[in-house]
């Protein structure tokens, strides 16, 4: 009886690339899918946690204000407890549902909340700026439609006892100054935008007009340039005579 012989595996110098090649292909989409993950988390899950946190401010905020205190126009901008929220933001251009509580402080943390009140700057109502930075693609975006503000549009600040209206609009020369567009694109480093008064820009002076400033990302999904939209107080109305008609219009 014959026996066959043996089969031996012949390896062809090809196999070992395209293993490696196979390999490689599949390193690289396991990487695309993770990398996709990441970017689906950054532009979407980080809303949930910064909606969960709005749910908490606005509802500690609204038990302070049904227990009285003081109301945060007549307060001093040195007492305003960092991540605690302050007021409650309408802009009717982003539509009838938009509301966000802001919050004071704008390190990392804070602004993971909402819209971050640069501390030190007026707050609502004041004389001065009241200066307020948003995340524009992340942690529910509150300024993702900056770019979208038109001059005359109204931002309307709910507090305690006062609804601000303010109008979107160039700042008015005085003093000698030029006049301030309502939208500027600076450099990202360009801090005084947020923390000086846009009607005085001599710091050792006393500033006149209630402005509002706020600033974000540009454009969207990068941050090489800082957008900044400029509004001044039109409207202070009490809460006891209901809303004002930019938000009932």
């Amino acid at each position: 009886m014959s026996h066959a012989a043996p089969r031996v595996a012949v390896r062809h110098g090809g196999d070992g690339l395209r293993l490696a090649a196979r390999t490689v292909g599949q390193l690289l989409i396991t990487v695309g899918v993770v990398i996709l993950l990441f970017v689906v988390y950054e532009l979407w899950g980080t809303s949930f946690y910064t909606r969960a946190q709005q749910h908490h401010l606005e509802s500690v905020l609204q038990e302070q204000w049904r227990h009285g205190g003081v109301e945060i126009s007549q307060q001093s901008v040195t007492d305003v407890p960092l991540g605690s929220g302050i007021a409650v933001l309408r802009i009717p251009r982003f539509g009838n549902g938009y509301h966000m509580v802001i919050v004071e402080g704008t390190g990392y943390e804070d602004l993971k909340k909402g819209p971050g009140h640069y501390p030190g700057t007026a707050l609502p109502g004041q004389v001065g700026n009241f200066s307020v930075a948003g995340h524009r693609t992340t942690y529910l975006a509150p300024f993702n439609r900056i770019d979208t503000l038109r001059s005359g549009d109204f931002i309307v600040l709910e507090t305690q006892k006062m609804w601000f209206t303010y109008e979107v609009e160039n700042v008015p020369a005085v003093r000698g100054y030029p006049a301030v567009p309502f939208r500027e694109i600076v450099d990202p480093s360009d801090v005084a935008v947020a923390f000086a008064v846009p009607d005085q820009p001599d710091a050792a002076a006393k500033p006149r007009l209630k402005l509002l400033t706020f600033t974000s990302c540009n454009p969207k999904y990068q941050a090489v340039q800082r957008i900044v939209v400029h509004a001044k107080l039109t409207e202070a109305r009490l809460k006891t005579l209901g809303p004002p008609s930019s938000l009932v219009g």
